[in-house]
């Protein structure tokens, strides 16, 4: 089981309900729509709390209104749900209040059977039941547990790094014909591009937080770090997925040709799993007998009479072409980890 049974988005949750209720009491207002917009308004961070809140305000009152409208006009018909629905849903649209189209749409189909009379008194009712709602859950999100996702970062993009060692390895053998299953290749790839774009929205949810909330020099610094290594990562993952499109027929490699190739990948993935990405003098040895042979590659092509058309780069020459463009990247790794940071953070991720 997982040490953490309830997130602090779910404990956030419960205290902003318990709060509204609390409230509503007070004030002997109606609790379900204070708690319904509590619920939906608590966000992974206090700035989109803030931001969706106040859209949220403006799309519940034109539900609020239109179902208050219809149900004057066509009481508790089928026809009241439906236009009410229907004009709430086009109007938040129209406004660009789309953040606040699902509260709107349920607050005004929820409003009609619980309303017989008095359609402007139940109007300003829900109107403040709503900003009760909102406001509650936005200052839950503010000060009750902040959310922290460097710590997660961290961890994800050290585990990005290794998994795509692992692909690029994977890969290598299934170009040169050591193995052939590429659907699992292509899993493991679409995997890897999924916990990418997870780790990118968490750096933002971080960045977008901190405005609201103090942090340190040295947070500061280590996030700049964790956003330089996803954007290099993303340069990696997208030559990878180059190299996936690559058909090649396996005969064709020569000996020599696979011994580079084999040699070089493994000093790539050497590098990726390293903490400190340190780039060995060896490793720009065989980047330069990879790159002497891809000029060589494409000498060979340019020289070559093909009746039709002509092809800048063969498979042989696009599969060089992405490596030693993932050998750039690797070289911008290096210098993002400073030394005085390294020996502590490497101690951390060795003994979390």
């Amino acid at each position: 089981m997982k040490r953490n049974i309830v997130g602090g988005r779910v404990l956030k949750t419960g205290i902003a309900v318990f709060l509204t209720v609390i409230i509503c009491q007070i004030f002997a207002l109606p609790t379900i729509f204070a708690v319904i917009t509590a619920i939906v308004t608590i966000e992974p961070t206090a700035h989109d709390s803030i931001k969706k809140g106040l859209i949220r305000f403006p799309a519940s009152t034109i539900g609020s209104a239109y179902a208050m409208t219809f149900t004057y006009l066509l009481d508790h018909s089928a026809f009241a749900y439906a236009l009410s629905a229907m004009f709430t849903i086009v109007t938040c649209q129209k406004l660009r209040l789309e953040a606040g189209t699902l509260v709107a749409t349920i607050t005004a189909v929820a409003m009609i059977p619980i309303t017989e009379t008095h359609y402007l008194s139940a109007f300003f009712i829900r109107l403040a039941t709503t900003s009760v709602g909102i406001i509650i859950s936005t200052i839950v999100n503010f000060f009750i547990l902040p959310p922290n996702y460097s710590p997660f970062i961290t961890k994800q993009i050290n585990t990005l790094f290794h998994k795509t060692a692992d692909l690029l390895e994977w890969r290598l053998k299934e170009l040169i014909g050591d193995v052939k299953i590429k659907k699992e290749t292509t899993k493991i790839f679409e995997n890897v591009t999924k916990d990418l774009n997870k780790a990118i929205t968490f750096i933002q949810y971080q960045q977008q937080d901190w405005k609201y909330h103090r942090h340190t020099k040295k947070e500061m610094r280590e996030f700049h770090q964790n956003q330089k290594k996803l954007a290099i990562l993303q340069q990696i993952n997208f030559h990878i997925g180059n190299l996936l499109y690559v058909s090649i027929d396996s005969s064709s490699w020569k000996e020599e040709e696979k011994l580079k190739l084999t040699n070089v990948i493994q000093s790539i993935s050497s590098i990726l799993r390293d903490y400190c990405h340190h780039i060995p003098e060896e490793h720009f040895q065989l980047i330069e007998k990879l790159d002497h042979q891809f000029w060589n590659i494409k000498k060979d092509l340019s020289t070559e009479k093909v009746q039709k058309y002509h092809h800048h780069f063969n498979p042989k020459s696009v599969i060089f072409f992405e490596i030693l463009s993932i050998h750039d990247m690797i070289e911008e790794l290096e210098p993002i980890c400073k030394p005085k940071d390294f020996y502590v953070k490497k101690a951390k991720y060795e003994n979390p």
